[in-house]
Parts: C-alpha cells; structure tokens; sequence
C-alpha cells in the first residue's frame, strides 16, 4: 500500500501553518498547499525554503483572507475591502443553486485571473513552483477549469484528477451507527470534539490495507485565535494533527511496510492527467 497524507490550508493562520510544520517534521505529511493570498504568507513561506525536498502545493483560495488580484478587476469574487466572501456567504446565495449560478458568482476569468496571481505569488516568495495545484472549500466549474488551464500551462498534476481516478479516500468510509463527525468536515464545535480519525483509521486498518493507494490527512493545525476569527472548521484540525503525528499510525506504516507518497511522486508516475 501506498499511503499519501495531505494537509490542506497551510498558511491559513500561525496555528494552523505551525501545526502542519509539526506534521512534515515529526508527523507523516507528505504534501502541503500553501494559501498565498493571506498576509502571513511571506512568513509561512520562510518553512517552505528551508524544506526544498518537500511537496509543497499550492490551495487555491476565494472565500478567505485579501486577494492578490487588484480588487478593480476581479469585483465579483471580492466585498468593497478587497477580501474575498466566506464560503458561508456564497452558498446561501440564491445562485449557489444551479451550475449556471455558480459560475455567475464565480467568472471564469476572473477566477483565472486570481489564481494565475496566486501562483505567481507562490513563485515569487518561495523561489520555486508549487509541486501540485489544489482547491479550497468550495468547488466551481470555472474554478476546475482555470485550476486544469493553469496545470496545463506549468505542466503541474492537479489533485482532484489523482483522487478520484487512484486513490481510495479514507474520508469516504461511513458507519450506519455513527454520525458524520469521524472524518468529514463539520462546524459545530462540539461536534469538532467528537471527531477522532485516529479511531477511525484503526477501526478501518484492515479495509485500507486492501487498496493501492489511500489518500488522508485532511486540516491538520494548532489552533488560534485568527483561526476562530475566519472559519467556524477550527477545532477539528487538532484532531487531524493527532492522527498524523500519531506514534500508532507511525508504527502501523511501519510494520506493515506501507510507502509513504506524496503528489511530486504521483505525479512523476502517472504524469498529469
């Protein structure tokens, strides 16, 4: 089996970007994107030089922090400050119901147009590409189209394309008698305290040593206060650094002989799809 395990949001906060740092050195993370449109992002990106052999990607993202973009020429994906609207805010939009809508709220080119910006960002603060291209929170036609034009153009593999064609997703495992708060994403707090996917990952060890490839990981991070300020999907992410910081995941991988990968690897296996 190989085993992939991705840490989304990174640059996101201090909390957050400490905790997957934490996760790359003493954990089992093997691939990282990076939020380059935060204002923490020349700092976080100081981690990324002194780590050049490892998967640094890039998130691409429209529902948090300022964008790099002028504000004047990407005015539907910004509020008058020039920061993008929460995620929140868009899907209880009315055009959030259909397709159509939600390309409307999100213009192909204005979205290509942000996320070329991002990358370049990425670039000019790292001295390097990003190793792969991800999205973040919600997804749009337009947004996969500009993400695969963008691959495209840097020749650059693209992580929903290796997910759903390759890997089994530990997120995807379900039980009748529990509710949703194991693995996938929810924003109740109390819930975010119920949720264990080390529990989980070890009651599935079994079902998961059958596949190829498995995808985990999720939003690893200490949590702090910026965190609570922009996302109400906070406290969860220390759970997610436990699992993969945990000395029981670190020995199942071991023993069962499980190589770590990461989407460079993929990519230089299966090239961009």
């Amino acid at each position: 089996m190989k085993l992939l395990v991705q840490a989304d949001d990174y640059g996101f906060t201090k909390g957050v970007t400490y905790g997957i740092i934490e996760g790359i050195d003493n954990g089992v993370i093997t691939s990282t994107g990076m939020f380059t449109n935060m204002e923490i992002a020349p700092w976080a990106a100081g981690f990324i030089k002194e780590r050049p052999d490892f998967c640094f990607g890039i998130d691409f993202n429209l529902v948090a922090g300022p964008s790099v973009s002028d504000p004047k020429e990407i005015p539907d994906l910004v509020d008058e400050n020039g920061r993008f609207l929460p995620s929140k805010v868009r899907v209880n939009n009315e055009l959030w119901k259909t397709k159509d809508g939600q390309n409307t709220l999100f213009p192909f080119d204005e979205v290509y147009k942000e996320y070329r910006a991002q990358f370049e960002r990425f670039v000019e603060l790292t001295g390097q590409k990003p190793k792969y291209l991800n999205g973040h929170s919600i997804t749009t036609d337009t947004m996969i189209k500009a993400m695969h034009r963008i691959g495209k153009e840097e020749d650059l593999p693209i992580t929903f394309d290796y997910m759903s064609k390759f890997f089994c997703t530990f997120f995807e495992f379900q039980d009748e008698e529990e509710d949703d708060v194991s693995v996938t994403k929810v924003f109740n707090a109390e819930a975010q305290i119920r949720k264990s996917p080390l529990n989980k990952f070890k009651k599935h060890k079994d079902e998961l040593l059958k596949h190829e490839y498995v995808l985990t990981g999720g939003h690893p991070g200490y949590v702090d206060a910026d965190l609570f300020n922009m996302t109400s999907l906070s406290i969860e992410r220390c759970k997610d650094l436990e699992l993969v910081t945990s000395k029981w995941l670190k020995d199942f991988i071991k023993e069962n002989d499980i190589e770590l990968v990461s989407y460079a690897d993929v990519f230089e296996l299966f090239g961009r799809l």
